[in-house]
């Protein structure tokens, strides 16, 4: 059943894919993809539903009072030689060992609708090499870039925690819905690298108000929220007391016309600021609306903001579906310096999914995304006028959250392609996946200018998956072999072999 996506785990991907397979499918998200799906749950019948039997988007609806009890997930992960992992919530895997859990119930009460689906992880976090770049930080903190709380590792002992994960209360009156909630959620349609808003990190306690799923209108669907949250710092960024917690508000607008069949196009827009005793006032309520600039040269200098356009096009007759995120950092100056660097801190994210029905029923799927976050051409020519995705000189720990990045998992200023082939049949599927990261481009270019033999820091991953579903469970086991090499922009060369597994146990069977 697919009443909650655990961040990490196969179900979202093959809801993408269901998706794509029933265009017929309604209501469907468009912006915003939560892990909470009942207000996404359908009548319509599945033309393509090849894991059927394990998986489901229909809810008892009708029915005033509801209770259902979440399939269990644990999770275990091998780093042999440093910490990896992407778009996993709060969890962390640190070098060595580690391991999650995942369970809870949900259900409603008329109109009040609750899940309760918290997550305990653990890592051994053994040692490895984080140098010392000249910052002045936390020994423990990424030493590239100073201003932003990104944890390279929780200290030096095996760490633990416990996180509220994928919960929330919702009042849902016919389309409209306030809740207060710390679920994850992402924004637009890329599967690995969305830029504003990713499952990367856990999910920060905010307040959401909006349409419950997309609302049908005779132009099309239109979908919206605004969130209002909080987002905390680390142990392993700095002691100033005025950085334990930053604000953030922002909204997101999704668009289905009706007269384009599989056009999408969108909106997001964050802004995130410091929050201690007296820093905000009635009018950052209404920050997402408002271009919020001082007077004089500085302008917006109390909040940090980023904004994407999102199109995406699916052709379910012949299983294709592509998409673009196009973002931008920080604000323009004016309509002159629009004209002359509409390019100035934008980043993006391309990407495209293709099926092939096989004999037997059987599916392949082919994927492709490629994500720019790096600036480091405008750099050189206008340094004055760069900002790093995801950093900030005022708001100092950066767009963070408990020390992991909200927006793409591969960091500021990096550059990502993944290529990633699913063998899809009725008891699971077989995955083969090719990815090359080059990390943080803008501090590359900073540091090592005119250097002929600079650091560079990047990235190659080949793994294999596998999924195998049985009548109360199912297992998957992946295998991750990565070249590293400049390793946080120190000369060596590294191996590092991953294996993830997770089980899952269907208790709605």
């Amino acid at each position: 059943m697919a009443q909650v996506f655990y961040p990490g785990d196969y179900t979202e991907n093959y809801y993408r894919t269901l998706l794509l397979k029933n265009p017929e499918v309604n209501p469907r998200p468009i912006m915003i993809r939560p892990s909470i799906m009942e207000p996404y749950s359908t009548d319509s019948t599945l033309v393509w539903n090849m894991w059927k039997d394990h998986f489901n988007i229909r809810f008892n609806k009708g029915k005033k009072n509801n209770f259902y009890v979440l399939n269990p997930r644990f999770s275990y992960v091998y780093n042999s030689k440093y910490p990896r992992g992407y778009n996993d919530g709060p969890v962390w895997s640190g070098r060595g060992s580690n391991a999650s859990l995942t369970a809870g119930v949900g259900g409603n009460f008329g109109i009040v609708h609750y899940t309760f689906a918290p997550v305990f992880w653990y890592a051994q976090n053994n040692a490895y090499h984080i140098p010392n770049l000249g910052l002045n930080k936390n020994p423990y903190s990424y030493p590239a870039e100073g201003n932003i709380d990104w944890v390279m590792r929780y200290g030096n002992e095996a760490h633990h925690e416990f996180d509220w994960g994928q919960s929330e209360v919702r009042l849902i009156y016919k389309n409209a819905t306030l809740g207060l909630s710390t679920a994850n959620f992402s924004w637009g349609p890329s599967r690995y690298n969305p830029i504003i808003m990713s499952k990367n990190a856990g999910g920060f306690p905010h307040l959401d108000l909006g349409t419950a799923r997309p609302a049908q209108t005779k132009i099309g669907s239109i979908e919206f929220k605004w969130y209002w949250g909080a987002l905390s710092k680390s142990d392993y960024f700095d002691e100033v007391l005025e950085n334990n917690r930053h604000y953030i508000t922002g909204f997101t607008l999704g668009y289905q016309p009706s007269f384009i069949k599989g056009f999408t196009m969108g909106l997001n827009r964050i802004m995130y600021t410091r929050w201690a005793s007296g820093d905000l006032s009635a009018k950052d309520f209404f920050a997402a609306f408002i271009r919020n600039t001082h007077k004089g040269l500085q302008k917006n200098d109390e909040y940090d903001q980023m904004y994407s356009f999102v199109l995406e096009y699916a052709f379910p007759q012949v299983g294709l579906n592509m998409y673009l995120e196009f973002a931008r950092n920080d604000f323009y100056g004016s309509i002159l310096d629009l004209a002359e660097h509409p390019d100035r801190t934008r980043a993006r994210t391309i990407g495209l999914t293709k099926t092939f029905d096989l004999d037997n029923g059987k599916l392949l799927e082919i994927n492709y995304e490629n994500t720019t976050l790096s600036s480091n051409q405008l750099q050189i020519i206008y340094p004055a006028i760069s900002a790093t995705y995801y950093v900030h000189s005022v708001v100092k720990n950066g767009y963070t959250h408990n020390g992991q990045i909200i927006g793409a998992g591969i960091g500021p200023g990096s550059n990502s392609d993944i290529f990633w082939v699913n063998f899809y049949n009725p008891k699971g599927k077989m995955g083969f996946t090719f990815q090359r990261i080059r990390f943080n481009d803008d501090y590359l270019v900073n540091a090592y200018a005119g250097v002929e033999d600079e650091p560079t820091d990047y990235e190659i991953t080949i793994g294999v998956d596998y999924i195998r579903m049985f009548d109360h469970f199912s297992i998957n086991p992946e295998f991750l072999l990565i070249y590293r090499n400049n390793l946080l922009f120190v000369d060596n060369e590294q191996n590092n072999f991953v294996v993830n597994l997770s089980l899952s146990y269907f208790l709605n069977r």
